[in-house]
């Protein structure tokens, strides 16, 4: 179902809006859309596809709505509370893709939708199917043109189209656990998305608990090899973690990932660390991989740890 129609009070004249999806497959398309109060609008379009680099591809050109194709375009535009949006606090960054959109009447500023701008969260994201059909309103056009052949790409998916955004289980240490709905979004299988254990803490219905020693055999890559290491997990979540001689306390994540990294938290006086603690065998914490490393400068630096611990 879309939302329902909002009319504008005041007549649309032009859009300038841009899509900028700058990792992984890279592309970016923007349009600047005059005379929509006509029955013949300008569109000034910019395609890419690729890096913007000498193996991307990339086209400028002009293409004419007619009356049927500015009329779908307004409608996309008349189902979505705009003017909520073009007032939405905004944070200091962006997530990829970057998104922006301008909508004026004339010389007068209707809605201004910012790139960083902090949309309320529903399921799955309103904003997210509306830059859809946008997006793809657009595309459309390119790929109906003739020379533009070069930058002709897939439309993007429809987000109510995503399994993600709905109740899923996935098979995880010997049952089946619930994801919570909006993550993994990225992945088919609901990788990396959140599990819900449903109240119950993850680690005690995972076996992440008891003891685990330094494995000798199993040395890291590390030119500081380590002589002493342990690592003790309560059933409370707090725990232990030693290395060569000096013990720091510390707690699991509130969190755990399908198919990620179960994560552990070492505070100790002024510093705090996030660790990551890999199943070596699979499913099974008889041996696991914990390591730690900082983070980019200039964030504080410390000697990072990594070893192989082996289950008492």
């Amino acid at each position: 179902m879309f939302p329902e129609r909002k009319e504008n009070d005041q007549k649309i004249t032009n859009v300038n809006f841009t899509y900028d999806k700058y990792s992984g497959n890279q592309f970016y398309l923007a349009a600047y859309v005059s005379k929509l109060d006509t029955d013949k609008a300008l569109v000034e379009l910019t395609k890419r596809v690729g890096p913007m680099n000498h193996s991307g591809h990339k086209k400028e050109g002009d293409i004419y709505l007619d009356v049927k194709q500015i009329d779908k375009l307004l409608d996309i535009f008349s189902r979505y509370d705009l003017k909520a949006w073009s007032n939405l606090p905004r944070s200091s960054s962006s997530s990829d893709p970057s998104r922006f959109l301008l909508i004026l009447s004339r010389d007068d500023i209707l809605f201004d939708i910012r790139w960083n701008a902090r949309f309320p969260k529903t399921t799955p994201p309103e904003e997210d199917i509306f830059f859809f059909e946008l997006y793809n309103f657009f595309n459309d056009l390119i790929s109906k043109e003739t020379g533009w052949e070069e930058v002709v790409s897939e439309n993007l998916p429809d987000p109510r189209d995503n399994p993600a955004y709905y109740e899923r289980e996935v098979e995880w240490f010997g049952r089946k656990v619930r994801l919570v709905p909006g993550t993994g979004t990225f992945h088919n299988d609901g990788s990396y998305g959140q599990l819900d254990y449903e109240g119950k803490d993850w680690w005690i219905e995972e076996g992440f608990t008891g003891k685990w020693v330094l494995n000798e055999e199993h040395p890291t890559n590390d030119l500081n090899i380590p002589t002493s290491s342990s690592l003790t997990v309560r059933e409370d979540g707090t725990l232990e973690f030693e290395l060569n001689g000096e013990s720091y306390p510390g707690k699991v994540s509130d969190t755990r990932i399908y198919k990620g990294s179960a994560g552990i938290i070492l505070v100790k006086e002024l510093f705090r660390r996030h660790c990551d603690v890999e199943t070596v065998l699979d499913q099974s914490y008889e041996e696991i991989h914990v390591t730690c490393y900082p983070d980019p400068v200039p964030a504080k630096q410390f000697e990072p740890i990594d070893v192989y611990l082996l289950k008492q």
